[in-house]
């Protein structure tokens, strides 16, 4: 039976990384250690972790690293998951159990979505994971399929932005999406620790709250934002051809990549919302009602 004990973690200090290492160590469960390419931009991690300055161009230097390691979280930024290339190369020779890649968000085993251009190399690491599960049998892999993030910053005013309250509504609003705060993230990967056989070389699937464009405005305006809406109204089949055709005339902006999202997570039958997840298994409770007022408040309230 396969045991996982000690993991190592990259992109600790982002804000999927961060609950991450907070969640596994909060346990009790896991010796967690962190690969940096800066040992000194890790300054406020806690205390009874360890780190490892590593070269992400080397195999080497990451095979030797993840020497004794069970397992290893990729939390790495959209930008960087080309990066992970070759760590996924050093964790299948390294002998470690359980990989999980950055391929946080939508569901890309979609079928529409694995033809968007933003999702390619997400998917071409999936796919090097699973090949790598035939070269070495004690390897194995878990992709994180969470939608939308939520919470009170950047991830709900992507979504609706509530303290300005504004909001470009996505056909007609009431389409049904998952939603997922770090936390619950944090608690998908301690599952997927503790259920190795169940959740190995698959996508897991989770959920904090299922919602919609429609419904966080009325929760808003349940809360006192009543009044001063600045609304648009869109449709995401209109978002994705424009989407692929400035993508095809080179322009690759955050603009054009909120495009394809949108088109992902809000698009219905396009791999935002799960009618099955995997909570249960994963330990996940997710939010009631009013505990996702409470994030919708505080994101209306901040500064």
């Amino acid at each position: 039976m396969t045991t996982i004990k000690n993991v190592a973690i990259v992109g600790a200090t982002g804000l999927i990384g961060r609950p991450i290492v907070n969640g596994l160590l909060a346990s009790k469960l896991f010796n967690v250690t962190v690969l940096t390419r800066d040992g000194s931009k890790q300054r406020g991690l806690p205390e009874d972790i360890t780190i490892k300055q590593v070269d992400y161009d080397s195999l080497e230097s990451l095979e030797a690293a993840l020497k004794g390691q069970d397992a290893l979280v990729s939390a790495m930024s959209f930008e960087a998951i080309h990066v992970q290339k070759n760590l996924v190369e050093a964790a299948a020779k390294a002998g470690v159990k359980r990989m999980i890649p950055s391929e946080y968000g939508n569901d890309l085993l979609n079928p529409k979505l694995a033809a968007f251009p933003i999702y390619q190399p997400k998917i071409a690491i999936r796919e090097r994971c699973e090949e790598l599960t035939k070269e070495f049998p004690s390897f194995s892999w878990t992709t994180i399929h969470n939608a939308s993030f939520l919470g009170p910053d950047w991830t709900l005013d992507f979504i609706v932005d509530m303290k300005n309250r504004k909001a470009d509504i996505k056909d007609g609003g009431d389409v049904l999406f998952c939603a997922t705060t770090y936390d619950d993230i944090a608690q998908a990967v301690i599952g997927i620790f503790t259920h190795p056989q169940e959740t190995a070389n698959r996508p897991v699937r989770i959920s904090s709250v299922n919602t919609t464009q429609n419904e966080l405005v009325a929760i808003a305006k349940e809360l006192g934002a009543t009044d001063g809406w600045n609304l648009t109204y869109s449709s995401t089949e209109d978002l994705e051809s424009e989407a692929l055709r400035r993508w095809a005339e080179g322009d690759h902006s955050e603009e054009v990549i909120a495009m394809f999202i949108n088109r992902a997570f809000i698009g219905k039958g396009w791999g935002g919302y799960f009618p099955v997840r995997d909570n249960d298994l994963l330990g996940i409770k997710g939010l009631e009602r009013d505990e996702l007022k409470a994030i919708v408040k505080l994101a209306m309230d901040r500064s």
